[in-house]
């Protein structure tokens, strides 16, 4: 006997895909472990039984329980290591004690009935996960193929891109690949494809239908530290964005430790060129971009579009009102402008911003400064000021020279985890 814990894949054709010594191992299994439409393929296995739902702990329980003294075997869907249940018994129980068969994948079938290759796609599963958290880094890729929960999912995925503005997209379904009843279905547009429904077993596709900035990847590699000049801004009037030195030590000061689907605020995003760079730099986050001027905005958007940080939301509102709408608390917050409101947005940001995490604000006027020291050291949380200034070179009478740029200063304070000990604590830090 084997000693062995056997993972099979099957596909929609259950049986029918499999080798004689699989199904050998299937029927005479002590031992019998997969959902139910798998374990419907074998009626005349007689083996103790066990369908998965969402009870993976116990089965770890009982594989744990009965190896190696008992035959084995779970039953998974296609390749049981891309997006399956193989990479959870992997951790769990090592790869000396698995010996997994993998099944064609219905992502390598969804393809080849598409005729597109797939080694450069973006590919991920809604399957049993957050649409949310798992959509995040996908927005904009050109190529997309997804793992889906049902038969609602791909209306579901369509309508989540187009609340972010990325209707640009044509989409492929694929249901019941590989079993007699396979169909494939072409929707132009996202729209279509966002009041359908579909088979429970169903994979999508994703193809982008043209991307408004031919240079996305190129502009996306000069993050962190994007030079000005990169990003859409007025030809004339005041350019109210923070410089690229400036920027640098924000993100330096303002990004940690973050989870899939966390959120950032920027409040007073102007052109958005902080936004933007968290945005690539952090692909798993949403940033919520606020700004209250129109004339901005429209540059803000110029800049998600040419950067592809379409987990950018712009929020075109003044602060504080248009973040009472939102339902996420932030994980990090920064100010860039404040529009005169700032005791109020700071209020806001207390009320709002998850325990044990950071805000960081910028200001140039001492007073500003002032009134966000006021109100940190009245909630008692350390903080630190930086002082950042930068001298760009400059012509000088035919030689070069260093003309100064306006001094900032870099507020950050640490909200107290909950039941933490508070302290106050100030710095103030030289650059």
């Amino acid at each position: 006997m084997n000693p062995q814990v056997a993972v099979i894949g099957i596909g929609a054709d259950g049986a029918a895909g499999l080798r004689p010594e699989m199904i050998e191992r299937i029927v005479h299994a002590d031992f019998l472990a997969g959902g139910e439409r798998h374990l419907a393929h074998f009626p005349q296995a007689r083996g103790e039984r066990f369908v998965i739902r969402d009870n993976l702990a116990s089965l770890l329980g009982e594989l744990g329980r009965r190896y190696p003294e008992q035959r084995c075997v779970v039953l998974a869907s296609g390749d049981p290591l891309f997006h399956g249940v193989g990479r959870i018994l992997l951790g769990s129980l090592g790869p000396e004690v698995l010996r997994i068969e993998p099944a064609v994948s219905s992502m390598q079938l969804a393809f080849a009935r598409v005729g597109y290759p797939w080694e450069h796609a973006a590919l991920g599963s809604v399957h049993g996960r957050d649409v949310r958290v798992n959509l995040l880094p996908l927005l904009g890729r050109g190529v997309i193929g997804l793992f889906t929960q049902d038969g609602d999912s791909p209306a579901a995925v369509a309508r989540f891109f187009l609340e972010r503005g990325l209707s640009g997209y044509k989409a492929v379904v694929g249901e019941n690949l590989g079993a007699a009843a396979e169909r494939v279905t072409r929707w132009p547009t996202l729209t279509n494809l966002a009041e359908q429904c579909f088979g429970p077993l169903n994979y999508l596709i994703l193809l982008r239908t043209g991307l408004p900035w031919p240079d996305v990847e190129r502009n996306r590699a000069l993050v962190p530290g994007v030079p000005d000049e990169a990003f859409a801004r007025p030809d004339d009037g005041p350019e109210v964005m923070t410089r690229q030195e400036v920027r640098s030590v924000v993100l330096a000061k303002l990004l940690g430790s973050t989870d899939p689907g966390d959120t950032v605020w920027d409040i007073g995003a102007g052109l958005g060129t902080v936004s933007v760079e968290i945005a690539v730099l952090r692909p798993h986050l949403e940033v919520i971009a606020v700004e209250r001027d129109p004339a901005r905005a429209v540059f803000l958007r110029q800049n998600r579009e040419r950067f592809g940080a379409y987990n950018v939301r712009v929020v075109e509102s003044s602060a504080p009102e248009a973040l009472h709408a939102e339902t996420q608390s932030p994980r990090l917050v920064f100010v860039g402008g404040s529009g005169g409101r700032l005791t109020d947005i700071l209020t806001t940001v207390a009320e709002r911003l998850a325990a044990g995490c950071r805000l960081v604000a910028s200001f140039v006027t001492l007073e500003h400064l002032t009134l966000a020291l006021e109100s940190i050291r009245a909630l008692k949380w350390p903080f630190e000021v930086t002082e950042v200034h930068i001298a760009r070179s400059d012509t000088l009478a035919g030689l070069t020279g260093l003309k100064p740029q306006r001094g900032v200063f870099l507020l950050r304070a640490d909200k107290p985890s909950s039941g933490a000990q508070t302290i106050e604590r100030g710095e103030l830090v030289p650059r």
